[in-house]
């Protein structure tokens, strides 16, 4: 049974090794050159008195390992004691047995403050299979039970059902939390300080009297969040891809760019396909960007066979899983023939964050860049962030709740109907110099009184029935 020894769990905590750790610390010293990350809620929400068993989920590299140790510098500061904090990578243990990671966590629990309530940080769970049931023998001996513990990992699918099936009543004050990529306003505000924080507002407010003034008082900085819009489409918003824009680089990085593709293709590994699969998926979402598609379209246009095993559809279950690891998100037609909230067999596939993108156009160097369908991406990521509950989102970004496309005989395809099927919002990206408008005028009559917003390349005026604004500055404003 192969267990972390001794040192290797004191190396994990150089916070036990006294004051200055945050300079030894590997997380630290990158977050230290990266001074305008933005944490997640966990670091400032989460109770450090009440027991509890807590999950952060987000894709990977998107710094939930740099969260932990921020969340530890937290507890530290607010009277924790250096052995009452345990960081353990879980990483490190891949391909273990259960009782060998068991044991690895309680021997680290030993190692640490023993007669006390501390913080347990177990980093990227997910990498240990069943991961759960060796959480559930430590919190049911009483190893646990008692400490603040804090899963992370970067499958939605595997967290959600390790706590939800092994875990029923043992989370004591725990709770679900999140981290993204950063969105467009962040990405912005990250190059130009100046820029103002956006409101964050749904697009019934951005379209009404005093949101509408707030977008026409940024015209004034339009020419510099277009400038970062132009950015943020091929660096996208993970923090390694986010420095690099802010050093001046006017484009991703080889090794930047490395990091989602590694983890990408470690995702589809687990299912065991090939290397050209992966391809072929990414080039496929990349020529459909935008477009709609269903699973059996997609599975006759791609250029390799993905071998689905007996009653079992490859292609969804290859980007089923991408959705549930937050590399794919997908957007799905509501059923035009139904009042009802029906889904339809189509949908619209987009990257879950811009840098992915320029991982697959890399793969397809032939393919030019459609900067309209880009622009699409990045409205679709920011009407998720901005409509889902976030209940929904620590799902991935399988089949959103609230966020659909809208297709009828009268309005043709509408990009965007946001909330509920009742009331929506809608809005339709025709980023051109001179947009064609004429189908924008039907959407009004299909949905009387509610906004409409067309996200424009540089138009803002507002109608008596909908508003043009620049892309730009609808997605600072969401």
């Amino acid at each position: 049974m192969a267990v972390l020894s001794d040192a290797q769990i004191s190396e994990q905590n150089p916070w036990w090794g006294g004051p200055g750790w945050e300079e030894r610390d590997p997380h630290m010293v990158r977050l230290a050159h990266r001074p305008r990350r933005l944490p997640a809620d966990l670091v400032v929400e989460i109770e450090l008195d009440r027991a509890g068993l807590h999950t952060l989920r987000g894709p990977r590299q998107v710094g939930k390992s740099t969260d932990l140790k921020l969340l530890a510098h937290r507890a530290l500061g607010e009277g924790f004691e250096p052995r009452q904090v345990l960081y353990l990578t879980l990483e490190l243990l891949e391909g273990q047995s259960l009782p060998a990671v068991a044991e690895t966590i309680r021997r680290a629990r030993r190692l640490a403050d023993s007669d006390r309530r501390c913080l347990v940080l177990l980093d990227e769970v997910t990498f240990v299979e069943r991961w759960q049931t060796a959480v559930k023998s430590l919190w049911d001996d009483g190893t646990l039970e008692r400490d603040v513990v804090v899963c992370t990992g970067s499958s939605a699918i595997d967290l959600r059902e390790g706590t939800a099936e092994r875990l029923p009543g043992r989370r004591g004050a725990g709770r679900d939390h999140s981290a993204f990529p950063q969105g467009f306003a962040a990405f912005a505000r990250a190059l130009h300080p100046f820029i103002p924080e956006s409101p964050r507002r749904p697009l019934a407010e951005i379209a009404s009297g005093a949101g509408w003034s707030e977008i026409e008082e940024m015209r004034i900085h339009l020419p510099r969040l277009d400038e970062a819009l132009d950015l943020y489409l091929s660096f996208g918003g993970l923090p390694a891809a986010v420095a690099e824009a802010i050093e001046g680089a006017t484009a991703p990085s080889e090794e930047t760019k490395s990091i989602v593709y590694d983890s990408l293709l470690r995702e589809i590994l687990r299912l065991r396909a090939s290397r050209p699969a992966a391809h072929a998926l990414l080039e496929r979402v990349l020529r459909s960007l935008g477009s709609k598609t269903s699973w059996n379209r997609m599975a006759r246009e791609m250029s390799v066979d993905l071998q689905p095993g007996p009653d079992r559809n490859a292609v969804r279950d290859y980007v089923e899983l991408l959705t549930s690891a937050y590399f794919l998100l997908s957007v799905y037609f509501w059923r035009s023939d139904s009042d009802s909230a029906e889904l339809s067999k189509d949908k619209k596939l987009y990257f879950g964050d811009p840098l992915l993108h320029s991982v697959a156009h890399d793969l397809a160097p032939g393919l030019a860049v459609d900067k309209p369908a880009l622009i699409e991406n990045a409205v679709a990521l920011a009407l998720y962030h901005r409509y889902e509950p976030p209940a929904s989102r620590l799902e991935g970004f399988d089949a959103p709740a609230e966020l659909h496309v809208w297709q009828t005989r009268r309005a043709g395809e509408i990009d965007f109907v946001c909330g509920p099927r009742s009331e929506p919002d809608l809005v339709e990206v025709k980023y051109q110099s001179s947009p064609d408008l004429r189908g924008v005028a039907a959407i009004p009559r299909a949905f009387p009184d509610r906004p409409v917003i067309v996200a424009t390349k540089d138009l803002l005026e507002r109608r008596p029935t909908y508003a043009l604004a620049p892309a730009s500055l609808l997605l600072w404003a969401l």
